[in-house]
């Protein structure tokens, strides 16, 4: 027990001598940590304010007990704008099966289309005017059935703390689908980003205690998607609000009411902030990445050159891995979401299939990578394999989804889940390749540098911060000569005191020759330790 909390002493020392290795390097850490947290938060709160509005629109629409079994589908011809419902995923021929709910070209009155409301309305029917309320929380709705046969003919909307009443007839709660998916879709982003910067957080942290360069870049890339996605989606909130003015608020729509007045100007005002923070994680990352990369390429310590070629191979296959790990199950899991708690639950023809695919993933894709870093640790051929054959069962199995009507239309029509489906390809596709790289490269001494390289970590000797520890201090660095004691590197045969056989080698590894830790002392006396195999 003694033994075990040592090695988990000396591994958190050592994680913490590699974060706090340079100014740069502590830098990029805290700037990760404050960032995980102001933009988590951030698009919490911007998760707050899709998820209450969303859930006002859903009430109507349940109250109001529209179809479930409609999906709404916007046509865009500059600012004309038809929307449709339809009963089949609307791609390919299907258009038959759409009805047209609302046309801005068509020139009507709105006196075809609305039933009278509030006495001031009705007193100036000619004067354009739009109602607002104070919020959902105060809203009342109740159902409007005809006298005649019962159904539903509208819902009557209570609000203002009872002191307002407004009629929505069934042709407005209808075309309330069209913004009730937006928000739901909306809801759904927001959580994948809040997921995201802990994800980076990570990511991060990794590429710091590893010196891994294609991870500290890939955290580069990433700030740069996250923040053209915040530019985006700045315009498209904009571009939103004038459709739903369009079809909703417009003096002569259906509505011709505000269901959401103070929704646009607070989502605008938390994605103001949450775009500069993006900016500036990316110009300070980008910064502190440069610097790091400098000092790890210029590094003079490591393994032989073919050796580092494939260790590199490895942090990027690594990279590709942690990325797949969160776009692969963002992208599966938007799109099950979809299925259980969407309109098109009711229009997929083979939910059970998807299902499958969907739980066989989510239950395997952790072992997979894991697989795939030790079998290339250990450069275990039958765990490579296994490995590869999944990765390309993963990239195949959710291509053939492709040929799913509901799946390719929730692919074009959401934007956000495109994007984290093209991206899980490619990190998909990343890993396969670079995965075959390194299983090629197995045999020229990899695994035997990251075995000495894990032996010297736990024997509480960290070659990169002894090295480093002198570079950040070249006043200080003694005249004499020490060689830095990598993985690969040869340990120094002057002033041999004592020979240490290490007691982490495990005998059963037998590829793996044992490794001695040799004490020696150098011409100012002081002592060190380094290894001999």
């Amino acid at each position: 027990m003694t033994g075990t909390k040592n090695k988990v002493f000396i591994q958190l020392k050592s994680a913490l001598a590699r974060i706090t290795l340079t100014p740069h390097t502590l830098s990029f850490f805290l700037l990760s940590v404050i960032h995980c947290l102001a933009q988590g938060m951030t698009a919490a709160f911007v998760y707050s304010e899709d998820a209450s509005t969303f859930a006002f629109v859903d009430n109507i629409l349940r109250t109001a007990e529209v179809p479930r079994n409609e999906v709404a589908r916007l046509f865009r011809d500059g600012e004309d704008l038809t929307l449709k419902l339809c009963t089949a995923a609307p791609i390919g021929d299907v258009y038959k099966d759409c009805m047209t709910i609302w046309d801005t070209k068509e020139v009507v009155s709105k006196t075809d289309y609305l039933v009278p409301r509030f006495l001031e309305e009705l007193e100036s029917r000619d004067r354009p005017i739009l109602f607002a309320r104070d919020s959902p929380v105060d809203a009342v709705l109740d159902p409007i059935r005809s006298p005649t046969n019962g159904n539903i003919t509208g819902v009557e909307l209570t609000y203002n703390h009872g002191d307002s009443t407004v009629f929505l007839s069934e042709q407005c709660a209808r075309m309330l689908e069209y913004p009730g998916r937006i928000l739901d879709n909306s809801r759904r982003e927001d959580l994948a980003l809040i997921g995201s910067q802990f994800w980076l957080l990570g990511i991060s942290t990794f590429g710091i205690l590893y010196n891994s360069i294609p991870h500290i870049w890939a955290v580069v890339f990433a700030r740069v998607m996250q923040s053209a996605w915040a530019v985006y989606t700045i315009w498209r909130t904009e571009d939103v609000k004038f459709r739903y003015r369009a079809l909703i608020t417009g003096s002569n729509t259906p509505c011709h009411f505000d269901i959401m007045p103070q929704y646009f100007s607070t989502r605008l005002a938390l994605q103001i902030p949450e775009l500069v923070l993006n900016l500036t994680a990316l110009f300070s990352t980008s910064f502190l990445a440069w610097y790091i990369v400098k000092l790890i390429n210029d590094s003079s310590c490591g393994p032989p050159p073919q050796v580092m070629r494939l260790y590199k191979f490895f942090l990027i296959n690594s990279m590709f891995l942690q990325l797949s790990l969160f776009f692969t199950v963002t992208a599966i899991s938007l799109w099950i979401d979809q299925l259980r708690n969407s309109e098109i639950a009711l229009l997929a023809q083979r939910p059970a299939l998807y299902y499958a695919l969907f739980i066989f993933t989510v239950v395997t894709i952790v072992p997979w990578i894991v697989t795939g870093w030790f079998a290339i640790r250990k450069e275990i051929k039958p765990l490579i394999a296994g490995f590869l054959l999944l990765n390309l069962f993963y990239i195949i199995g959710w291509s053939v989804m492709f040929k799913s009507q509901v799946y390719l239309w929730t692919f074009i029509e959401w934007p956000f889940f495109g994007c984290t489906t093209i991206v899980s390809f490619m990190v998909l596709v990343g890993a396969l390749v670079f995965g075959i790289i390194c299983w090629t490269g197995f045999g020229e001494g990899l695994a035997h540098y990251l075995h000495v390289e894990a032996v010297l970590t736990d024997s509480d000797f960290d070659a990169d911060v002894f090295t480093n520890d002198m570079e950040k201090s070249p006043s200080k660095a003694v005249a004499s000569e020490i060689r830095c004691p990598s993985a690969l590197s040869d340990p120094s045969p002057e002033g041999i005191s004592v020979i240490k056989k290490d007691g982490n080698w495990d005998f059963s590894d037998v590829d793996r020759p044992p490794i001695y830790m040799v004490d020696f002392e150098d011409t100012k006396g002081s002592t060190s330790t380094l290894p001999r195999y």
